[in-house]
């Protein structure tokens, strides 16, 4: 465990991650993101030579784009968002056609778990081999930076490191993994303080038992599922984990009160829009 609690002392002090429940000056100069699919803008397409088809992409970049959603994701939607004005954040691991990292990196890569992946894992590039991935990405930045002026369009400035937004939107994959290999009880005492021991830094997870695929494998049955029509064991496991996660972002906040640590509660926003679907779109 030494080794974990170094590197979360390392990466906690560029943790600048804010909700949006209050207003706030969301003037960020660049992005960096980790994660899963829900914020990946190709990684898994380029690290793992996946193919794509529609309807991926077909509403809004008229065909795939790497994205694993007919149209643009959270992210695309933040980064370009007038407070904003960013790019479309291109992916740590696509290196086709000079793509610019001068506002940002995605580092997000689809099937990315928090615990380190196994050999049936979906995806390799865990939460570990991402922030991994930033660091010599920050290095090699700053070791360019110092060796020619011809990369600056393509490169963020040094600042940017320090006064970035850093997104982190990932543990959906643990939680799908833990109920389908350990019961709902051991799930609650083992499986989740595993996660989290893996992960001290902040982080929030979807309404799970709302995804489709869950809803088809473990929903045929309706007194499993609640009125909105999502599986209930499955959110029940989501918003404990969501609460323990909070209980270890505040204490993470008393250790590192020169940072601002927010937990955005997706579960919360995701479901009320199911729930009011009508009215919301």
């Amino acid at each position: 465990m030494a080794p974990k609690l170094s590197f979360c002392k390392i990466l906690i002090p560029f943790l600048i991650y804010r909700s949006f429940a209050f207003s706030i000056d969301f003037n960020y100069p660049a992005i960096f993101n980790f994660g899963d699919s829900n914020s990946d803008t190709g990684g898994y397409v380029a690290g793992l030579a996946y193919h794509l088809y529609p309807p991926n992409g077909q509403t809004y970049f008229n065909g795939p784009s790497g994205r694993f959603c007919d149209g643009r994701l959270l992210l695309d939607f933040l980064s370009t968002a007038e407070a904003m004005d960013l790019p479309f954040l291109n992916p740590y691991l696509d290196a086709i056609g000079a793509p610019s990292f001068a506002q940002g990196c995605n580092f997000a890569v689809c099937g990315s778990s928090i615990l380190p992946a196994i050999a049936t894992s979906p995806s390799p590039y865990t939460l570990g081999p991402q922030v991994a991935q930033f660091f010599r990405f920050k290095a090699r930045v700053l070791e360019l930076q110092a060796k020619t002026k011809e990369l600056d369009k393509y490169l963020p400035v040094n600042d940017y490191f320090e006064e970035g937004l850093y997104m982190f939107d990932i543990g959906q994959i643990d939680i799908t993994i833990a109920l389908i290999r350990s019961s709902f009880d051991q799930v609650l005492a083992i499986s989740i303080p595993t996660i989290l021991s893996n992960f001290e830094v902040e982080v929030k997870v979807s309404p799970l038992g709302c995804i489709p695929l869950i809803i088809d494998q473990f929903g045929t049955d309706p007194s499993n599922l609640d009125e909105v029509g999502c599986v209930i064991r499955h959110n029940q496991v989501v918003k404990y984990f969501n609460h323990q996660l909070q209980v270890l972002c505040s204490r993470l906040q008393d250790l590192y009160q020169d940072v601002m640590i927010t937990c955005v509660d997706i579960f919360a926003i995701k479901h009320n829009l199911l729930a009011d679907y009508a009215t919301l779109g």
